[in-house]
């Protein structure tokens, strides 16, 4: 009886342990009619995606990431605000939206112990000349002069 209930519960115990060693997983999503995306890839290099259109998303599974950074312009001229945003492990974690370009960026702290983690990002409000503004700004939102 006892290797019975051992037999069953032997894969429960494997099962607990392989859920605490997970990694996260980060990547990027972006909403827009149809735009040019620039990313850092997860050895931060930087690649460029011609003509992308509607939704794209990419994942980095397995990947130790650090920086992140994700830029959206628009091809055509629209009335639709374009959207990018950084996941992880699937959730939302730092986003941005802008009607000519959008960016968003998200630093990885490689400290042990805590392993926290800080979000930074463009102010992105339209400007005078038509664009937008690419102060940068921690944890999102307006930079000082557009709040």
């Amino acid at each position: 009886m006892k290797k019975f209930l051992l037999f069953i519960l032997l894969p429960f115990l494997f099962a607990c342990s392989k859920e605490n060693s997970t990694e996260d997983v980060y990547g990027y999503e972006v909403e827009c009619e149809q735009c040019h995306i620039n990313y850092l890839d997860a050895n931060e290099r930087v690649v460029s995606l011609k003509g992308q259109s509607k939704r794209w998303k990419i994942d980095f599974p397995n990947a130790v990431v650090y920086e992140l950074d994700v830029t959206a312009q628009t091809l055509v001229s629209n009335t639709n605000n374009m959207h990018v945003y950084i996941t992880k492990n699937g959730s939302r974690i730092s986003s941005h939206s802008g009607l000519t370009e959008a960016t968003t960026s998200y630093t990885v702290s490689s400290r042990g112990g805590g392993g926290g983690t800080t979000a930074s990002g463009y102010c992105g409000a339209p400007t005078k000349k038509g664009g937008s503004c690419t102060r940068k700004v921690a944890g999102g939102g307006r930079c000082w002069q557009h709040k």
